[in-house]
């Protein structure tokens, strides 16, 4: 049963009752009723009904800034209740960017739960800038990212993945560098990491046009210190969100974009685009597993965290 710091953060967090009813599977005049009582029994008025979406009152912000102190007890106290109970129950928040939810966490979550079948996973997705935020504000667990504040947060290093260039087939520059491309099949075999395999700079690519992730983004951030490291700045033609929906429109000839090798091993392949490896040495990155220092650790977390280490161990 819900109590009544649950219905508020609720509605709280959806700026609606009719979304905070279904979360919480009851009625909307069920939930509209109980928050009132809330609110007359403290003498306050929480939500300014009147504006669309609602609002806090000032009374309601001091409301929910308690509310939120409450619930993360309330966690804490949880976390460590499910640790008495031999990892048999429990639930992990985790998160990342779309790509790594799609491509990075499914072979860690297929271990995990083997291992722990009733421990049940919450996956959250989003840009790396709103998730860390969730990180620091305990709203998820863990967080597969590439950067993080060593000062707010604890982190494993979890794999590499260099950074590819995905050109369109069609393009002419291809033609004055055939030497130099790989196929999705030469990625996947893992030709672009020996020595041998010849390099490019970006900076052969300054004419062309490229699709970039949109700031918020780690990987905007990072394409474009790699250009600046090549000394141009580059032509956007499109800033897609997600890092699997910029190496599709790369596929259908919209422009280029930098790819992770990992993405490409686990893609479809597709005769549509040939792939460079980067001279830059900024082209290799490292995805690590974050969290939020000095935050009780369940023991459910620390499994999920021993087990992504085992399942990337032979991957850095």
């Amino acid at each position: 049963m819900y109590e009544d710091v649950d219905y508020v953060y609720e509605v709280y967090k959806e700026k609606s009752f009719s979304q905070a009813a279904k979360n919480l599977y009851v009625s909307q005049p069920a939930l509209s009723s109980s928050i009132k009582k809330v609110e007359n029994r403290l003498g306050i008025t929480i939500f300014d009904r009147s504006s669309q979406p609602i609002v806090l009152t000032e009374e309601g912000k001091v409301y929910i800034e308690a509310a939120e102190k409450i619930l993360k007890i309330k966690s804490a106290l949880q976390a460590q209740l499910n640790d008495m109970s031999e990892l048999k129950t429990g639930h992990i928040t985790v998160s990342g960017e779309n790509y790594i939810s799609s491509f990075i966490y499914p072979k860690i979550i297929i271990e995990f739960s083997d291992r722990y079948s009733g421990i049940n996973i919450e996956m959250v997705e989003s840009n790396s800038h709103d998730l860390q935020n969730l990180l620091l504000n305990e709203s998820v667990d863990l967080l597969i990212d590439y950067k993080f504040d060593g000062q707010l947060y604890d982190s494993y290093p979890l794999v590499d993945e260099n950074i590819l260039l995905c050109v369109p087939h069609r393009l002419p520059i291809n033609e004055r560098l055939s030497e130099y491309q790989l196929t999705a099949k030469d990625i996947k075999n893992g030709k672009h990491l020996k020595k041998q395999c010849k390099a490019v700079t970006l900076a052969e690519f300054a004419n062309e046009t490229f699709v970039i992730l949109k700031k918020g983004n780690y990987s905007y951030r990072h394409s474009m210190e790699l250009c600046s490291e090549a000394g141009f700045e580059p032509k956007v033609k499109i800033y897609p969100d997600q890092m699997i929906t910029s190496y599709n429109m790369s596929r259908a000839g919209m422009g280029i974009s930098m790819i992770p090798d990992l993405l490409v091993n686990a893609a479809p392949e597709s005769g549509k685009c040939v792939y460079y490896k980067l001279l830059e040495t900024n082209s290799l990155r490292k995805l690590c597993l974050g969290f939020k220092k000095n935050r009780y650790m369940s023991r459910a977390v620390e499994a999920f965290i021993k087990v992504a280490l085992e399942v990337y161990e032979n991957k850095n």
